[in-house]
């Protein structure tokens, strides 16, 4: 609700028209009145009113006036309407040079002050709008300098939240539109254009500042703020996990960018073994390790047992790293290196057999924190295990090829150029090679013919992409190498079992 001071001399006015007229129907209420323009001064500072109805004639301070004294005072800017009859046309005019937005004249007519006040406000809203947004894009400026180093000082943030929402694997297809792009309108619509309160943006996870004013709609209550969220979110089919953090303002540890860093793997940690659609940070509510006992055998006998193609013992060796992660709750940016260690080990071993560098024609590194939804601990190993079973496999295809007297440069081949309109003439004439003999050895090595190899490596491409980026169905159709997205929709249900949209979106 607005405020509003009515500044009136007379009795009747200062009493009939707050019960008169409806202003809560239009968003305001008469907060005082005064009975000239001195008191009215006296009580600005009570008051803070967002508008002032102003009569002209007043004894000892007149409208004219107050306005003089009001326009140098800290509420300068206050929204004013003047009342007058019709007698003081002139004095009205006058008053208008001091900045008042519209004039009555007495008798108040319902017909005339109820567009008024509907244009008043939203004029209140615009100008509220204008203020917050130009506080917030301040408030960043100053954030993103204490981020960096320089000397802010954090405190002047209490009162301010941050907010990541964290998207998840969807619990419906969502085909129309990325769930990113669904939820950022959803937020839109529920606390305004937060484009310029977003402090950080990585894969699944938008990190915003809210300020005091944004969370005083819920009585500065986080949870009845997240509540809100998630039922809106949800009618979108939207899944995701809201994380606030107000305490990092309000404690300092180390550098601002360490202490934020910190908390927020903390809870991500959380979310990666327990996953919850609200949680707001407070030190001691995570258990966490940044140590993990046996990380050095466990990563020193996958090695092993990749280089002589072991797999049953390198399972073994996973779900061993897998329980003692899941045992000590190793933090999430560690459980990270851990990745990429065990992609380097396959990765080096498949570069020896290849002359493609650390098997890069081969492998993605797994930048699995920057997917578009966020990695839960089942699904992590189970990205791992296809991993290292990918790994394994191109191996043992290579051997057989090698023993079959074709070049290991055929499956780097097909590998390199996956995404262009390749036939198995063109790849025999590239090896100097009779087309249909390398067809036959080629599926004797492979289990499979030229072309179903080729459709399975552009398929698993595309998986990959439906789950790391936010591209459409016809961009990563063009990117794998279909020429035709119906085509690419139709061979990719075949090889999966599911549309791309409903892989993309599964939970």
């Amino acid at each position: 609700m607005y405020s509003i001071l009515l500044i009136d001399d007379e009795k009747s006015i200062r009493e009939y028209l707050p019960k008169a007229i409806p202003f809560e129907r239009f968003g305001f209420v008469v907060k005082d009145t005064a009975i000239n323009g001195q008191e009215a001064l006296q009580k600005l500072p009570q008051v803070c009113p967002d508008l002032i109805i102003l009569d002209i004639r007043m004894p000892v301070m007149d409208g004219l006036q107050f306005l003089r004294a009001l326009r140098h005072s800290p509420y300068a800017n206050t929204f004013v309407i003047m009342l007058s009859g019709y007698n003081d046309f002139t004095y009205a005019k006058e008053a208008m040079k001091y900045g008042v937005k519209d004039y009555l004249l007495k008798p108040v007519d319902e017909d005339e002050i109820f567009p008024l006040l509907e244009k008043m406000r939203e004029e209140l809203d615009k100008s509220r709008s204008e203020k917050i947004l130009g506080d917030i894009r301040e408030k960043m400026k100053l954030l993103n300098k204490l981020y960096s180093g320089s000397d802010v000082d954090r405190k002047q943030f209490i009162g301010f939240t941050f907010m990541t929402v964290v998207v998840m694997p969807c619990n419906e297809p969502i085909e129309e539109e990325t769930p990113h792009t669904l939820m950022q309108e959803c937020l839109a619509r529920h606390l305004g254009d937060l484009e310029n309160c977003l402090f950080r943006v990585r894969g699944s996870q938008y990190t915003y500042l809210l300020s005091p004013d944004m969370l005083s709609g819920f009585n500065s209550k986080k949870r009845l703020l997240a509540v809100s969220l998630q039922k809106e979110l949800k009618k979108e089919n939207l899944n995701c996990s809201l994380l606030f953090n107000s305490y990092v303002f309000e404690h300092e540890s180390k550098s601002f960018r360490e202490d934020f860093s910190d908390q927020h793997y903390e809870m991500l940690t959380e979310l990666f073994f327990n996953p919850q659609e609200y949680m707001d940070y407070h030190p001691g509510m995570i258990k966490m390790s940044s140590d993990l006992p046996h990380e050095a055998k466990f990563l020193e006998d996958i090695r092993n047992h990749f280089i002589h193609l072991s797999k049953n013992d390198i399972l073994q060796d996973m779900e061993n790293l897998f329980n003692e992660i899941g045992s000590v709750r190793l933090g999430i940016q560690y459980i990270q290196e851990i990745s990429f260690r065990i992609f380097y080990i396959i990765s080096d071993e498949m570069s020896k057999i290849t002359d493609a560098q650390e098997g890069e024609a081969f492998l993605t590194r797994p930048e699995w924190m920057e997917y578009q939804y966020f990695t839960l601990f089942p699904k992590w190993k189970e990205l791992q295990l296809n991993l290292i079973i990918r790994g394994i496999e191109f191996i043992e295809r290579s051997s057989k090829i090698s023993k079959l007297g074709i070049s290991k440069g055929v499956i780097e081949y097909i590998h390199l150029h996956y995404k262009e309109q390749i036939k198995l003439k063109d790849v025999a004439e590239k090896f100097y090679v009779n087309a249909a003999y390398l067809g036959r050895a080629f599926q004797k090595a492979t289990g499979v013919n030229f072309n179903q190899y080729l459709n399975d490596l552009r398929i698993a491409e595309a998986k990959k992409l439906l789950l790391q980026t936010d591209k459409l169905i016809y961009e990563i159709a063009n990117e794998v190498g279909y020429t035709e997205s119906k085509y690419f929709i139709m061979k990719f249900i075949q090889s999966v079992g599911k549309s791309p949209s409903e892989f993309r979106n599964r939970p």
